[in-house]
């Protein structure tokens, strides 16, 4: 007669509970062999941790790229943990958008700093002459200089837009969503799609010069309209109307409102970006 194999009760290595399962109940550490010490082991560990790849992770990139809005209401609504973090999030895409580096409109010359956005005036030309002549540097040099430093500030505060973007939505919807925090997650989600669009655009540039596309044709030009306007706009009406559950004819308006904000956004943070920069140089 054969015998009936027992569930063995396993303790924790982490926490110390007795478990049957794969999963620690009381620590959710997977019950694995401490014997195990491969660099192979340690080496997805590590790739793990940093590319939040779980299931997870991949259940909420699915999320973000084939419900538009969803994740965010989800969330919101209670299911945390069936998610990563908004903020993780971000991260990785941060990390992706970096690694391509597509800086482009988020680290200004201090030429289009000084001469071509809104806020540019003869204030801040008479902040860069004096700087000049205290440091005794002509403009060339000092753009180098100033570029150098801009563009490690723009990728180390990158975050910043997402809360600004929040305050400009929050302004706009505080009436259907009564707390700030929902308006930051919203902005969150929408921003990591932002990048990744942007991550698409220079991608797409790379395949263009492979191919000897020039800059002004055709096809360069409807990449540049894709992931810079349609899939921006197309997913703030998408999203937002999800979000805030109201109907089409409301959501159009509401997310030509998100790229309001997303723009208002881009140009506080690139004054933010010379404030800090000017500051250090």
């Amino acid at each position: 007669m054969e015998k009936r194999h027992e569930s063995i009760q396993i303790e924790c290595l982490n926490c110390g509970t007795d478990v049957k399962n794969t999963f620690c109940h009381h620590c959710g550490q997977r019950v694995r062999d401490n014997s195990d010490r491969s660099v192979s082991w340690l080496l997805g560990e590590f790739l793990g941790n940093l590319f939040f790849i779980d299931n997870r992770f991949l259940l909420s990139v699915g999320y973000l790229i084939r419900f538009p809005g969803r994740m965010t209401v989800e969330f919101l609504g209670g299911k945390r943990k069936k998610f990563i973090s908004p903020i993780s999030l971000f991260l990785f895409f941060n990390l992706i958008y970096f690694l391509v580096n597509p800086l482009s409109d988020y680290s200004l010359p201090l030429y289009d700093q000084t001469y071509s956005q809104p806020y540019s005036g003869k204030w801040m030309e008479d902040w860069i002459r004096l700087k000049l002549q205290n440091k005794g540097l002509d403009w060339q040099a000092y753009s180098i200089i100033y570029q150098k430093m801009s563009d490690n500030i723009a990728k180390s505060i990158m975050i910043i837009n997402v809360p600004l973007i929040a305050l400009f939505m929050y302004a706009m919807v505080f009436k259907r969503r009564w707390y700030y925090f929902d308006s930051l997650i919203y902005a969150f989600h929408y921003f990591s799609v932002f990048m990744a669009s942007l991550v698409m655009l220079s991608w797409a540039n790379t395949g263009f010069e492979f191919l000897s596309i020039g800059d002004d044709s055709i096809m360069y030009n409807i990449s540049f309209m894709l992931f810079t306007l349609c899939i921006p706009v197309l997913y703030a009406m998408l999203s937002i109307k999800k979000f805030l559950g109201i109907r089409w004819f409301w959501a159009i308006p509401a997310g030509l409102g998100v790229v309001i904000a997303l723009i208002l956004s881009s140009l506080c943070y690139r004054f933010i970006i010379f404030i800090i920069t000017f500051w250090f140089t």
